[in-house]
Parts: structure tokens; sequence; C-alpha cells
């Protein structure tokens, strides 16, 4: 039943992805052209979604590192770095680099919460930490895109004989500066778990990810 709870959410998660101001414009335009209708209630909470990111990062500004967790944003916002982003994507990937207030920082920031979309809601779909849960995986713990350490590990959190919570996370370079690398279930196998009492919701796949960057947390 545990992965069916995590199919769920993920499904949740994949459908809000939906409403990316990145995604959004081929949404409405496949609406447009194709023969179907939907509610008008439903189209103007599509539309308040897609306006979101923008609204937003409006209202946010640049808030000081190390205050984890950080509670701007809701669903949209990350709880582990501020609206203006980690420290890598400031000072290396923001369309205007070391800049955090005006009409460029607001951009940075409508591009901060689009490169880690939903990441709230993570949160919001996380496993609670039990001391009392029992915490055991086979393969690497040690793997690593930052590091180019590659291989896989797959972990499963018990209460119990009770199945609670499960993580696969693989990292397969194919050059030099790129990995395949996916990550699904709950993030169990970082300090963060005990940490901040909670692991958030995992469902990436990305063929094209960095490997070797050490710069820059990723869900």
């Amino acid at each position: 039943m545990i992965y069916l709870k995590w199919l769920l959410l993920a499904i949740v998660d994949w459908l809000l992805v939906l409403t990316l101001p990145t995604v959004a414009p081929v949404v409405i335009a496949a609406y447009l052209l194709l023969p179907w209708t939907l509610p008008t209630a439903l189209v103007a909470l599509y539309l308040l979604m897609v306006a979101a990111i923008p609204t937003i990062a409006l209202f946010t500004k640049e808030q000081p590192y190390g205050r984890r967790p950080y509670k701007w944003g809701w669903i949209w916002g990350t709880w582990d770095n501020p609206p203006q982003g980690d420290r890598g994507y400031v000072e290396k990937r923001a369309p205007f680099k070391n800049v955090t207030t005006g009409v460029k920082g607001y951009i940075n920031r409508v591009m901060w919460m689009i490169r880690n979309p939903f990441y709230g809601y993570a949160k919001f779909a996380s496993l609670k930490y039990d001391p009392s849960y029992t915490l055991t995986f086979v393969g690497d713990e040690s793997i690593s895109d930052k590091n180019k350490r590659p291989g896989y590990y797959f972990a499963k959190l018990k209460s119990g004989d009770k199945l609670v919570g499960f993580e696969f996370y693989c990292v397969i370079p194919w050059s030099e500066t790129r990995n395949f690398r996916c990550r699904l279930g709950w993030k169990l196998m970082t300090s963060k778990f005990k940490e901040f009492g909670f692991a958030q919701l995992v469902n990436t796949a990305n063929p094209f990810d960095g490997y070797g960057d050490s710069t820059e947390e990723k869900k």
C-alpha cells in the first residue's frame, strides 16, 4: 500500500507541474485547440495556479541563509533555502547572477521556483520522523552526483513489520559532466530526516543531470 500511496502523491505533484508558467502555454494551447470543455471554475482555478509563482515572487524578498526550515511560499516555496535560491543558483545559474533585488531579482525568484517546482508540496506530502522506525537499505549509501560517485541504493522504512516508506536512488553517469539521476519515494537516507523531523517526497528522474557539481542542492 505504501507504494500506491507514493504513486498517488506523485501524480498530484506531476499534475501541479502542469501549472508552471513555463508549461502552462502548452496546456492552454492544447485546451483551446482540442475539442473538449471544462467547468469554468476549474479553468479559473488553473489560471490562478499559473499566476501563483509570479505573484509569490512579487511579495517575497531576499532572506538570510542558515535559517532552515523556511516558511515562505507554501507549496511553491523551498523549505531548505530562501526565496533568492541557494548560493550556487545565485552565483552561477540565475538569469541575473548575484542579483537579489529589483526587477532582475524578481525574475531570479520566479525562475528559482520554476527550477524547484512545488518543493513545498514535497514537504506537505512528507513522512514524519519517528525514532521507533527502523531504516535498512541495500546498495551504496555514499553515491553522489555531486561528488561523482555512481551507484544505487534502495531503502525501506518500517514500523515493526509494517513498511511505512521507501527510497530508491541511482546515479548513472554517461559522460564526464552528465548523468542519469533518479530518486523515488521519500528522502530517507539523509541527516535531514532526523534533523528536521520529516522526509520529503521525491519523484525525480533526470537523464541530463549535471555530474560533479557540488554547489547546488537537489531534491
